[in-house]
């Protein structure tokens, strides 16, 4: 594993106004695994942009595979045999798996312009695919597969043309644990035929379970470089955001404040006769493997699916959310799990973005008053720290950690006594976790009950008050925090008693 199959030396990338990547240095052995780690903002992404030909360079050197390369596309890199797998999928729903296995790739019958050979195909892309897995059919339409599917998929197309270098960017971010145990066995075999790894992600269980090394950026530059098995998480960490996180978990159990929900026998979606309380400064974690059916619960109590039976009262008063405008009236807040797909408008502003959930009480004579929404969206922006260059900035530009604040904004300018957080800090780095973690923690403080759904097991064991287990659709236990395990929040999951 000596032997260096990429170097990436003093990359710089400029933005109008932003230094985004400043003398940035990698390096890259063949079979490797090579962690690249930072907060939302730190450069990785592009990086990584500029080595698969979507970017290019300001200043610096690349050479790969013996040879320095520059100026080619990204259809150019992948004929290089440099694939990278995207966090949001880049895939052809409505086609085959062997159509995007192959795709630009699929085989004639008789030269160029005659049709397409289907069963060459299809024989072609099952020999590929069958080298990751045996349990996807290649006439199968991709919309049809599992999130974990689609991303062996991925790494077939990418494998279809001649892969030496994979990078793959927070694959694990919509998988479930046995999904995600899965795919690292795969990334582990790829690694031992020889196949060089860059692997992003923001758990650390996976760096450490997954990674041969560990380079850590921070503010677009390259700040450090570990052997993986001669470091620990608390020296990541530090590296990763320039300072000791004291406490990565802030929350203290509170006594809890009076009764603010009552959910009585909702059925909704997958959720079937789900009852439980939420007091105030109180957070009720709801925990259960993909599909128990929390979603439809949060869903449910939003107005945004239809609920077949049951009853809400909040305050003792029975109420009917007939729709997320009902919800908002009834002061309960919404922060879904898709923020780029359900929570955000991306080609808008900042400010746009925060005010739009009260855009109608900034009315003033049939038009938006643009002074008060500017004004309420610099408030935000200090009050949550939001790292913008200004509320004019469009928010895809923001990172990760960055635009779930602006989510988080807009809902507490509705000031919500009950505030749902669909997976929180889901596809973001430790030290706006940290931050999301003291957030929800002076929520609690000001009365606030929040409902916290969460794929991260660790997450629900620490921020949770109670933890209401779900399993099939249907509630198998609620446990206190300081009885909660592992062990036994992952037995209720499976329908255990």
């Amino acid at each position: 594993m000596s032997e260096t199959i990429l170097k990436m030396q003093g990359i710089t990338k400029r933005f109008p106004g932003v230094l985004a990547l400043d003398q940035v240095t990698i390096s890259l052995n063949r079979g490797e695994v090579l962690a690249l780690v930072g907060e939302n903002g730190a450069g990785k992404s592009t990086l990584l942009k500029i080595l698969s030909g979507a970017y290019t360079k300001d200043e610096g050197v690349i050479e790969y595979d013996g040879k320095v390369i520059e100026g080619y596309t990204p259809n150019e890199a992948i004929d290089m045999g440099i694939s990278i797998i995207y966090q949001e999928l880049d895939n052809y729903g409505t086609l085959t798996v062997a159509e995007n296995i192959l795709v630009n790739a699929m085989p004639k019958k008789n030269g160029k312009f005659s049709p397409i050979d289907w069963k060459e195909a299809y024989k072609r892309a099952d020999e590929i695919i069958r080298q990751i897995t045996d349990e996807i059919d290649v006439t199968a339409k991709v919309s049809t597969l599992t999130a974990a599917q689609q991303q062996l998929v991925e790494i077939a197309k990418a494998m279809s043309r001649n892969m030496k270098v994979l990078i793959m960017d927070e694959p694990t971010s919509a998988l479930n644990r046995v999904e995600t145990e899965q795919l690292l066995k795969i990334v582990q075999n790829l690694a031992k035929q020889g196949i060089s790894i860059i692997y992003i992600s923001h758990r650390m269980d996976e760096i450490f379970t997954l990674s041969d090394r560990i380079q850590v950026m921070r503010d677009g530059k390259s700040v450090s470089d570990f052997v993986t098995a001669k470091t620990d998480e608390e020296t990541i960490v530090r590296e990763m955001v320039g300072r000791t996180l004291d406490s990565m978990y802030p929350h203290v159990k509170q006594e809890p404040g009076e009764c603010i929900l009552k959910v009585n026998h909702l059925t909704c979606g997958k959720a079937k006769d789900v009852s439980f309380n939420l007091h105030r400064g109180e957070i009720l974690g709801l925990f259960g493997l993909m599909g128990a059916g929390r979603t439809s619960v949060v869903r449910g109590l939003f107005g945004d699916l239809y609920l077949r039976d049951g009853s809400i009262e909040i305050l003792g008063n029975s109420i009917k959310n007939r729709s997320p405008k009902d919800a908002i009236h009834n002061k309960i807040a919404y922060v879904p799990n898709e923020r780029k797909v359900e929570g955000l408008m991306l080609t808008d502003s900042v400010r746009f973005n925060i005010s739009i959930a009260v855009i109608n009480s900034l009315q003033k004579h049939f038009k938006v008053d643009k002074k008060a929404e500017k004004k309420m969206a610099d408030t935000w922006v200090e009050k949550l720290g939001i790292r913008t260059p200004s509320p004019e900035t469009r928010v895809d530009n923001l990172s990760g950690g960055n635009q779930q604040k602006v989510v988080i904004a807009r809902w507490l300018q509705t000031s919500p006594d009950i505030l749902i957080l669909n997976d929180p800090t889901r596809g973001i780095d430790v030290g706006a976790k940290a931050e999301i973690y003291s957030l929800m923690e002076d929520l609690c403080r000001q009365g606030i009950g929040i409902i916290m759904i969460s794929s991260e097991l660790q997450e629900t064991l620490s921020m949770a008050d109670r933890i209401l287990v779900m399993s099939e659709g249907k509630v198998t236990g609620e446990v206190p925090r300081e009885e909660a395990t592992q062990e036994n929040l992952m037995k209720l999951a499976v329908g255990g008693i």
